[in-house]
């Protein structure tokens, strides 16, 4: 297919896909086969009664339009390409700490234009294999035939809901048309093109059922209960047995989308989705780029960001869960060349191996060289970024900015002081100063026996280490001797497991919470303290709110 051809192609795709109507129309009310698609209402769908709540207002919607780390998965799983086209497209801004959400995904005509050639080379790739993207012999079939499967069978896939009808007569007459001028196979790539270009694929389009329920909210459809699940849990489309359960009604009730949920988090595929929060939560996303001279080189980095991540997806999907076990478990997981960065006996191939640690040195993944290079200056550790670390994202309590005016030139090495030292004198004896650091910097210097590199180290300047200190303005405030009894009492903190909902919430969503969430948010924290801190019962827990199954109501 030439480029010529791609002449109009965003705004034909944009033609086709508004077959139905506009956005905000009247929305899918059934399946192909008749079957009821929404999962709410009276009747025994996913009701206020069984959330727990008397009323409830589901929170904001927003139209999602699919990031870029969602459209490789989705190209991937949908076409079986490879080549991660959307890792060339302008990248996302973060908001709340994510990618992914709603109010950063901004459209652009670069971006329009990076969506119109990757379709172009999407589609010509997957006509190379015809009979293989079509499941259909057009020879034995016939052509209109083998077209109207094709379009029904990828129509599904790619929007992650049935064709309306009338959108199926539009495509089938731009196959045909095109067919009269360039032929079958060229038809049927640029049918690709117009698809994968079209809004239903490159946003998360939810019209929900056709009227509120008893709860006054609009129940989402099963088709769109299918695609929430499938980018929470796998970031991409539903597969199969999903678009299968949806079409039978078979999403209707709360045990069937957390049978659903339990399914897809135990599939390879659900480490996908954990492992890009905590890629983007704990900020080892950019590790591989983090400058530390000849000291790590990028192919370290990338070891380093791969321990933490494959860290937190065995005790989430195949250990017991627990966040308590994320902050203080005595081993992790390495390859033979990330052991000997760290200098320590290890695996001695390259696949990553569970690995014992001291205790008395390395414990939860505050401790991973990871962690403690991405929170260091670049010649030496900082306790302040550190402090500052577990203030945001393990207690969701920032500390305010400091003045303009303050002075945050870090001192000289004084070779005759510790780091510690250095730094109580200069932020924690004076105001403004003071307040700010007193809550940051004593949590930072439990780590202080590791360096910039994230190393152990006995001494400072060959002076005694002290990594004591007191945990000030959270429920379990006491006096720590290390960072290992600093995290032991973090562990216990349900102000620490009310941060983990949060940080959840805000991914699972694609937006902030809001006080209309009152009703989603209290059942997930109850749902998390009552399981002793179980993120894997928390995922699941994510597709069981208000928030995740109904829409408001729009007058």
């Amino acid at each position: 297919m030439r480029r010529s051809r791609a002449t109009g192609m965003l705004g034909l795709a944009l033609v086709l896909c508004a077959c139905s109507g506009k956005i905000g129309d009247t929305p899918h009310a059934s399946d192909s086969s008749g079957n009821p698609n929404s999962v709410g209402g009276p009747g025994g769908g996913v009701g206020p009664g069984v959330l727990g709540c008397d009323s409830f207002d589901p929170g904001p919607s927003p139209l999602r339009r699919l990031t870029r780390w969602e459209y490789n998965h989705t190209v991937h799983d949908l076409l079986g390409d490879s080549t991660g086209p959307a890792t060339r497209f302008p990248p996302e801004a973060v908001q709340f700490g994510f990618d992914n959400n709603a109010d950063g995904a901004t459209l652009n005509p670069l971006v329009v234009a990076q969506y119109e050639d990757a379709s172009m080379h999407l589609a010509e790739a997957a006509v190379t294999n015809l009979p293989g993207l079509l499941q259909c012999d057009p020879a034995a079939k016939g052509e209109d035939a083998c077209a109207h499967s094709f379009l029904t069978g990828f129509g599904l896939k790619a929007f992650r809901r049935p064709l309306e009808a009338d959108e199926l007569a539009k495509y089938e007459d731009f196959f045909r048309a095109s067919r009269t001028t360039y032929g079958f196979a060229p038809a049927i790539e640029m049918v690709v093109r117009a698809m994968l270009q079209a809004p239903m694929f490159l946003y998360r389009v939810e019209f929900g059922s056709p009227a509120p329920d008893a709860t006054g909210a609009i129940p989402l459809t099963s088709y769109e209960i299918a695609s929430r699940l499938s980018y929470l849990f796998w970031g991409s489309m539903p597969d199969d047995g999903l678009l299968a359960a949806a079409g039978a009604g078979k999403l209707a009730s709360p045990e069937q989308i957390s049978a659903q949920a339990e399914r897809m988090l135990q599939d390879d595929k659900g480490s996908r989705a954990v492992q890009n929060f905590y890629d983007q939560w704990a900020r080892v996303a950019s590790l591989p780029t983090i400058d530390r001279g000849a000291k790590i080189t990028p192919e370290i980095a990338a070891l380093l960001q791969t321990e933490t991540t494959t860290f937190f997806d065995q005790i989430v999907r195949h250990g017991d869960g627990k966040w308590s076990t994320a902050l203080t478990a005595t081993y992790s997981y390495r390859n033979a060349a990330l052991s000997t960065y760290y200098g320590l006996p290890g695996p001695t191939g390259t696949a990553f191996e569970r690995v014992d640690l001291d205790p008395s040195r390395q414990s939860g993944f505050m401790t991973q060289a990871g962690m403690m290079t991405l929170l260091a200056h670049l010649a030496q550790p900082s306790p302040v970024l550190r402090g500052k670390f577990i203030r945001e994202q393990l207690l969701c309590s920032p500390p305010p900015p400091p003045p303009n005016n303050v002075d945050t030139t870090l001192p000289p090495v004084d070779p005759t002081a510790t780091a510690r030292q250095q730094l109580e004198q200069k932020t924690q004896t004076v105001q403004p100063c003071k307040a700010c650091h007193g809550l940051m910097n004593p949590l930072g210097f439990a780590f202080e026996h590791f360096d910039d590199l994230g190393k152990w180290r006995d001494t400072d300047h060959g002076l005694p280490i002290d990594t004591t200190g007191d945990l000030m303005g959270t429920d379990v405030d006491s006096s720590f001797k290390n960072q290992g009894e600093l995290m032991t009492k973090l562990a216990t903190s349900e102000q620490a497991r009310d941060c983990v909902v949060t940080e959840w919430f805000r991914y699972a969503y694609g937006r902030d919470e809001t006080p209309e969430d009152k009703c989603s948010t209290s059942q997930l924290r109850t749902l998390f303290s009552e399981s002793d801190g179980d993120i894997r019962k928390l995922l699941v827990g994510l597709a069981q709110t208000p928030a995740f199954t109904y829409r408001r109501a729009i007058a």
